[in-house]
């Protein structure tokens, strides 16, 4: 997602964004060191896991100083509120796909989903993009897989 793509915040979150940065900015400089964007982000209850940071890595510290300005961490703020939501719409997904509410969703749905997205997917794309996920040839797929499959 490219700056241009990132969601506009309400009021209320840019508020709650600024005063949680503004947590951490004892010095008042515009700044918090790198290693607080978990802990400000969490007064937002927003969670934010390692393994996300690790992927926004090209976004935080831009300048390499080890602190993260009010602007940087804003769209991060943006790119982890759009994640939550991003993940909260996948789990609804698969509770729709998976029928038979066993946890799984068989292959060969979404086969015909991933042909019908509009994207346009060859048959051996799709086929390498199952095996990707279903690495135990089950024709079945977990939620975890699946987010893989859907997020990358």
């Amino acid at each position: 997602m490219g700056d241009a793509d990132l969601i506009k915040l309400t009021d209320a979150q840019q508020k709650a964004a600024e005063e949680s940065f503004n947590s951490f900015d004892k010095k008042g400089e515009g700044k918090i060191k790198a290693g607080d964007i978990s802990a400000a982000m969490k007064k937002m209850s927003l969670n934010c896991k390692a393994d996300w940071l690790e992927k926004m890595e090209e976004y935080i510290d831009t300048e390499g100083t080890g602190y993260v300005p009010l602007d940087e961490y804003i769209d991060l703020v943006k790119r982890k509120i759009q994640a939550d939501e991003d993940e909260r719409e996948l789990k609804e997904i698969f509770r729709v796909l998976d029928k038979e509410k066993k946890g799984e969703v068989n292959v060969n749905e979404l086969r015909w989903i991933l042909k019908n997205l509009g994207d346009d997917f060859t048959e051996e794309d799709i086929d390498d993009m199952i095996n990707d996920v279903d690495t135990d040839g089950s024709g079945w797929v977990d939620y975890d897989e699946f987010s893989k499959l859907m997020l990358g």
